[in-house]
């Protein structure tokens, strides 16, 4: 049998960090792909309010600017705030793992903006009317 360990490894083997830092990668990589939809969306909707502006309606322009605002405050806040109530949550364990517990934050607020999104889709679908 051969001996993972060096002589300078005071936090676990040389193997089971480098296991540890694949774990925080792939769930960085499943971070971002899971954003990616919702980014892309929220830029072509804003390329198309930059498009056509109203001249002569400020109030309709504002509402679209605002409702831009609070959209890229969603899409980049949950993830951010999933990633900072992980570390924290991953700082108070021992041995820490902040990076591990900051990752899967992030994953979390991404799926918590993909719930949103669906719950937003549903109750826009809900409260569709035609009037004739």
């Amino acid at each position: 049998m051969t001996d993972t360990t060096d002589a300078t490894d005071t936090g676990g083997t040389a193997q089971a960090r480098r296991r540890h830092g694949r774990r925080v990668a792939v769930r960085c990589v499943w971070a971002v792909v899971l954003l990616a939809p919702p980014v892309v969306l929220w830029v072509m909707g804003a390329v198309d309010a930059a498009h056509h502006q109203s001249p002569t309606d400020w109030v309709g322009n504002h509402r679209t600017k605002v409702a831009l605002e609070n959209a890229a405050l969603l899409i980049a806040g949950l993830p951010v705030a999933g990633g900072s109530a992980g570390a924290l949550a991953g700082a108070l364990r021992r041995p820490p793992r902040t990076g591990l517990w900051a990752a899967t934050g992030a994953v979390l607020g991404a799926l918590a903006l993909w719930a949103f999104g669906a719950w937003a889709v549903v109750s826009a679908l809900r409260n569709l009317r035609f009037v004739f």
